[in-house]
């Protein structure tokens, strides 16, 4: 009964367990090598779209992607079939020294009881009780090994995509002075929404000044004729390719969908309406106090939060989703 664990059977089992764990571990290996490559072409598209988000960088995205959509169903069964294929053998031989020893001694025992005298012929060569022990144990093994990785699989359980792309969010620094998305931000100064032909020319011109010169820092370029429209904009920068843009009707006519069709809706949704909510990242010296600067303005920010130690700010309208990062963290 020794020999169990050199059985020929028992050796294709390894084969087969073994065949299995390289077969899973491969699929794992090929899972992964595209899932990078999904990752980027993903990437790619938001881009293209101006879906990103702007708070995370392409290396981020691609991070959070792949610890989301890892093969981890595959890498685990790989590791339970390897770990049945190596720990079989020992666990085995144990299995039945475990058995022999408890078999011998209660035999000793047996044999001294009055109604077993006579009949020990019978439990000397007890075939089916080891059979069945041994059977028994190793479910018992198989169970354990499978009730390990199950549970270190839903341990480690990455969670929802939203959950982290958000922690890739929480250390995020910008580069840059300015950020825009889409690029360029088109903003209307008159008190106009779209629905009636009533203009108050350049009500809020003098807010957008104060909000993106005076509490963002930004700097600005006034163009009087704008594209030939006759129409003026101040176009506010960090002196690189990201542009505000905040459009003021002249000459008593309001601005039309000729002039500016990005303030009027298309026929389609995904491709010829302009986004009306753009994303602004600045950093500031004291991004704290330039919440408060562009609290102070004239223009409504339903939405704001942050503190005096906080790492960014951010105030947010229909229009406009701002987040300011204080530049003594970066």
């Amino acid at each position: 009964m020794l020999k169990f664990g050199y059985d020929i059977s028992f050796f294709w089992v390894l084969c087969v367990t073994g065949l299995l764990a390289l077969i899973s571990g491969l699929r794992m290996l090929f899972l992964s090598k595209t899932l990078e490559q999904e990752a980027h072409s993903d990437w790619a598209y938001q881009v293209s779209e101006n879906m990103q988000d702007l708070r995370l960088t392409e290396e981020a995205f691609v991070r959070a992607y792949k610890k989301i959509n890892a093969p981890r169903g595959w890498k685990f069964l790989s590791m339970a079939f390897a770990t049945v294929t190596v720990m079989s053998v020992p666990a085995f031989a144990l299995i039945q020294l475990l058995l022999y020893k408890v078999w011998r001694d209660n035999l000793n025992e047996v044999s001294k009881m009055p109604q077993f005298q006579g009949r020990m012929a019978v439990l000397s060569d007890p075939v089916l009780v080891w059979q069945f022990s041994i059977f028994l144990a190793v479910i018992v093994f198989l169970v354990l090994v499978v009730a390990l990785f199950v549970r270190q699989y839903y341990k480690g359980s990455p969670g929802l995509m939203r959950d982290e792309l958000a922690y890739e969010r929480a250390g995020f620094k910008p580069d840059t002075k300015l950020v825009v998305g889409p690029n360029p931000a088109h903003y209307e100064a008159d008190d106009f929404d779209g629905t009636n032909s009533s203009v108050s020319a350049g009500e809020y011109r003098d807010d957008y000044n104060k909000l993106f010169c005076g509490a963002l820092g930004l700097s600005k370029e006034t163009v009087d004729n704008w594209n030939g429209t006759g129409h003026i904009c101040d176009i506010y920068s960090d002196g690189s390719d990201m542009k505000i843009h905040v459009h003021t009707s002249a000459n008593g006519k309001r601005l039309s969908k000729t002039t500016h069709p990005f303030f009027y809706l298309g026929k389609h949704a995904r491709h010829d309406d302009k986004p009306r909510t753009h994303m602004i990242i600045v950093r500031s010296p004291n991004a704290f106090t330039a919440l408060q600067m562009c609290k102070d303005t004239d223009i409504s920010f339903p939405h704001s939060a942050g503190s005096e130690t906080s790492r960014h700010c951010h105030i947010k309208n229909h229009e406009m989703d701002i987040y300011i990062y204080d530049e003594r963290w970066s």
